[in-house]
């Protein structure tokens, strides 16, 4: 196929592809390396998917052996970063870590006999600590180390919080209590967030990079040149295709851009747009991979065992903003390729679509069986290790994929476990945070704090958890800014009236958004990296292409029919059909140009004005939004009927 060939090599000349925000597996170990790799990677595959078939042992044995695993998997993959490979001071970082492996099995033999036993020697406290330790040094390697600040920060103030005054003090905790709630309970280190990671993330992760590995991407990414290739400003519709599809296996931003943005960045400067708007583009349809159903990112699991809401209705809930998200910006793009002239692709480079469709089934079918097992009620875990077996089946069905299901598997298995090891990382330290916020009780004076900020107002409450979302975002894995302001935002939003699974849907939006929102967007420089773009224009793009992200939410926080969280009503239908007409006259707005010519400042600003009109939830406003973007499409109609006319001499 020409495609691949071409835009390999139009690839490979642009830029090398930056860091992600998960580590890579590379086989630089030799074999006996790349062997115990493999068995970690298989271990930590198949012991939760057999937990999730026959049942585990308890949670004290069961999570702290899979951290352990984790943790020697992070010694032989990741380097320090610090010192040299290799070196005796990097295997001095490296001894931390192993000794925390060692830690964690000493918790899972003995997790018992400290049931009742509230007091520790000098040695267990060692012990505690450097478990903790470990787990902080592998975070640290990972792109999810600002977790490390905010625990510190936490644990100095479990400790010393008894000096500070008034609302922000606490009755004191000692140093056994601390450890001991640390360890050996549910309500820290091995605490509700890890235990979603050893229980259903680590296998979602797995999930996706067997398909990737299998060649998933390439597939994804043929089918969506040979659909969209073919109009105009065909490659910037192919990123947005191409990501919203690959986020359905990755619901990373950053490794979706490093993915697809390779192909697609310089495939869109090739036909003539800039670099800062192609990073733009790939950008900010990578950042929808991370709210598009079914996988979502690690996120969704969480919130679904926060909230007690099925995975399932949480896919479903986030259809529709995903849907409004990816709208718009296809509109801007379709409205800046005819402004721009952008062509389609020439057709001697797309492939075949009937063969692009037929390849790319196999790689849809885990995803059905998934969507239809929790459509089903089934567990989260049990779906998933289904879904991976169906596509194990799947993959034997066709020769290209049965002659390297055993390299292809092994690379997943690798990939993977390297993939799983920032994750698991975040949610580790993220129980820490956690278990302190609950012992302290902080997490209700924080709560009790924006309560008195706000003043008890809403419509204030809401946008200082907005702010606060996109600032403990910033440099920090979605999942992390997540479930530090659900456990202490979310409650009072809940009191305040706002339904449970909505409130926390608003803080699982702004926490995405953080990704590419100023100074931080990690999203945003990794794709001005591969375009060789100005990062502050490329910010500027993703933002205005963005916008519905960061407007969505507060929709249907204030209306939460918009999302058909009641069913199906004739009013959140009328308001999202107004939303996804605002959406097309705020493209209109943002690039000054209808269908037909560019238009003034003064006009774009009124289209942007009748487009947040029209977004207010609420039927009278949005009525009169409606007339306003069509009293102004109309007057668009009427200015290119007369030139049509004049042209003709009428």
């Amino acid at each position: 196929m020409n495609t691949d060939k071409n835009s390999a090599a139009t690839t490979a000349e642009v830029a090398a592809p930056p860091a992600t925000d998960s580590p890579h597996f590379i086989d630089n170990r030799g074999p006996v390396g790349n062997f115990i790799t493999g068995a970690i990677a298989l271990v930590l595959f198949l012991y939760p998917m057999y937990c999730g078939f026959f049942g585990g042992p308890p949670s004290l044995q069961y999570r702290p052996t899979y951290l352990a695993l984790i943790l020697v998997l992070t010694v032989l993959i990741l380097p320090s970063g610090i010192f040299p490979r290799h070196s005796r001071r990097e295997w001095g970082l490296n001894a931390v870590i192993l000794a925390g492996a060692g830690a964690c099995v000493w918790v899972a033999m003995n997790w018992l006999d400290f049931s009742l036993v509230f007091t520790l020697s000098l040695a267990e406290k060692i012990g505690c600590a450097v478990l903790i330790l470990g787990a902080m040094e592998m975070t640290r390697r990972t792109a999810v180390k600002p977790m490390n600040y905010v625990a510190v920060v936490a644990i100095l103030y479990a400790l010393f919080g008894y000096m500070l005054p008034n609302l922000f003090g606490h009755a004191g905790l000692t140093v056994d209590r601390l450890l001991w709630s640390q360890i050996f309970s549910t309500d820290g280190l091995f605490g509700t967030p890890l235990a979603i990671g050893a229980n259903y993330i680590g296998l979602f992760v797995f999930f996706a990079a067997l398909l990737e590995c299998s060649g998933g991407g390439q597939k994804f990414m043929n089918f969506t040149l040979a659909l969209a290739g073919r109009f105009r400003g065909g490659p910037a519709k192919v990123a947005i295709l191409a990501s919203a599809l690959m986020g359905m296996m990755s619901g990373s931003a950053v490794t979706n851009i490093v993915t697809t943005g390779v192909i697609t960045i310089p495939m869109m400067k090739r036909v003539g747009y800039r670099g800062s708007f192609a990073a733009g583009v790939e950008s900010t349809a990578s950042l929808g991979s991370q709210i598009t159903p079914p996988i979502l990112g690690a996120t969704a699991f969480l919130m679904s065992e926060i909230t007690g809401y099925p995975l399932i209705t949480i896919m479903g809930l986030t259809l529709v903003p995903c849907l409004l998200f990816y709208f718009c910006i296809f509109a801007q793009v379709h409205l800046a390729s005819i402004k721009y002239d952008i062509e389609k692709i020439d057709p001697s480079e797309l492939p075949d679509l009937r063969r692009a469709g037929l390849e790319v089934i196999p790689f849809f079918v885990p995803i059905v069986v998934l969507v239809v097992l929790l459509w089903n009620r089934y567990s989260a875990d049990y779906a998933v290790s289904l879904s991976i077996i169906s596509f194990l089946a799947v993959c034997l069905l066709t020769r290209e994929t049965r002659n390297s299901l055993f390299a292809n598997f092994m690379t997943g298995m690798r990939q993977g476990a390297a993939t799983c090891i920032p994750l698991v990382g975040s949610l580790a330290i993220a129980g820490v945070i956690i278990g302190v916020l609950t012992m302290t009780g902080l997490g209700d004076r924080l709560s009790y704090l924006i309560e008195i900020v706000s003043g008890g107002n809403i419509h204030v409450m809401i946008i200082m958890t907005a702010v606060t979302c996109i600032l403990l975002g910033m440099g920090m894995v979605t999942v992390g800014a997540y479930v530090l302001v659900a456990v202490t935002v979310a409650p009072l939003m809940v009191d305040l009236g706002i339904e449970l699974i909505v409130a926390h849907l608003f803080i699982f939006y702004f926490a995405v958004m953080s990704a590419i929102s100023p100074p931080v967007m990690v999203g945003v420089f990794a794709a001005a990296s591969i375009a060789n773009a100005d990062p502050i224009r490329t910010a500027l793009h993703s933002l205005r292409l963005s916008i519905v992200g960061f407007l969505v939410p507060f929709i249907f926080i204030y209306d939460p029919r918009i999302l058909m969280i009641g069913g199906i009503t004739f009013h959140g239908i009328y308001l999202l059909f107004s939303v996804v007409i605002a959406v097309l006259a705020l493209a209109i707005g943002f690039e000054r140009y209808t269908f037909h010519r560019r238009i003034p400042t003064w006009q774009a600003c009124l289209f942007l004005a009748a487009a947040f009109v029209t977004m207010i939830p609420s039927i009278m406003l949005s009525t009169f939004g409606l007339i306003a973007i069509g009293a102004l499409l109309a007057f668009e109609y009427f200015i290119q009927s007369r030139k049509i006319g004049l042209g003709r001499g009428d």
